[in-house]
């Protein structure tokens, strides 16, 4: 396996490492990682305007809604519905494929990041708070990061020539910056978090589901964007593919615990991150020896 490929792998273990200690600035770093890098990494890709950018995000709240219903098959519980379609792309999946498989993947999965973000945070809020019922949190959808930032990157497409000209040299320090924080901040918090094996039957069962019904989403994806002429799209499969399995994402215990003031969310979140991990690492190795 390249060295690359093992350097999110590196960056998560002094993570983990760093969240032993008393030394703790994971809040901090989650921070800096999901409210300033992140979404400079956004306007940069949304400024310097491709088109099928916002193809793919919209494709991604499709797919997500697909999954939403989905969820309502395997659990009454809105915590485990969000589990199950609300994915951790940003801490895990971005810097992975930043680091693997370079800008045009990275840009990809940004778009699906941005979707994913937009989708979750809304309905996904409003799920707690009306105990299942999809109802969208306006409010706080405008509020988040992902979407200020879709919303700076649209104003700034006038400059984008200058922004090309001018930039390059800062986004990739940022995109460099976005893997270390990514994966540190998601040891970090793995070091932090108690695991209970009665959550790790259900994690498999979502984990499974989730693979499956993703693997159908996105096949279907990649093959309307081949009709469409995405290749942004087509000539990443290997890195979108990732996406079927990663694990819920982390801000679900955040918005569990503000809305409801439970902690389903915590074992499975701990334990489907950490099941991830390990398929991320078995999946790299396949897809860099199989092509």
């Amino acid at each position: 396996m390249p060295f690359k490929m093992l350097l999110p792998f590196l960056y998560l273990l002094c993570g983990f490492l760093l969240g032993k200690t008393k030394i703790d600035i994971k809040d901090k770093t989650a921070y800096l990682l999901t409210r300033i890098i992140i979404p400079l990494v956004i306007v940069y890709n949304i400024a310097t305007c491709r088109s099928d950018l916002f193809f793919i995000i919209f494709s991604m709240v499709v797919m997500m809604t697909v999954l939403m219903f989905l969820s309502r098959l395997l659990s009454t519980d809105p915590a485990k519905q969000l589990c199950f379609f609300y994915l951790n792309i940003g801490w895990l999946s971005l810097p992975i494929v930043t680091a693997v498989w370079g800008d045009a993947a990275a840009t990809a999965v940004l778009s699906l990041y941005i979707g994913n973000s937009i989708f979750g945070n809304s309905v996904g809020a409003g799920m707690l708070i009306n105990r299942g019922a999809a109802k969208i949190d306006i409010k706080r959808t405008l509020k988040s990061p992902p979407v200020a930032a879709l919303i700076i990157g649209a104003a700034c497409i006038p400059f984008s020539t200058e922004i090309k000209h001018y930039l390059p040299p800062a986004y990739r320090t940022l995109k460099l910056i976005m893997s270390i924080l990514g994966m540190g901040v998601l040891g970090m918090w793995l070091a932090k978090i108690k695991l209970e094996l009665i959550d790790l039957k259900e994690t498999l069962r979502l984990a499974l589901f989730r693979a499956l019904a993703f693997g159908v989403l996105i096949s279907l994806f990649i093959f309307i964007s081949g009709r469409l002429g995405v290749n942004l799209v087509t000539e990443n499969k290997p890195a979108l593919y990732m996406i079927c399995i990663l694990p819920p994402a982390a801000n679900i215990i955040a918005l569990e615990t503000h809305y409801c003031h439970t902690g389903t969310s915590a074992g499975l979140t701990a334990w489907g991150t950490l099941f991830s991990l390990l398929l991320i690492a078995v999946y790299l190795s396949a897809v860099k020896f199989f092509f």
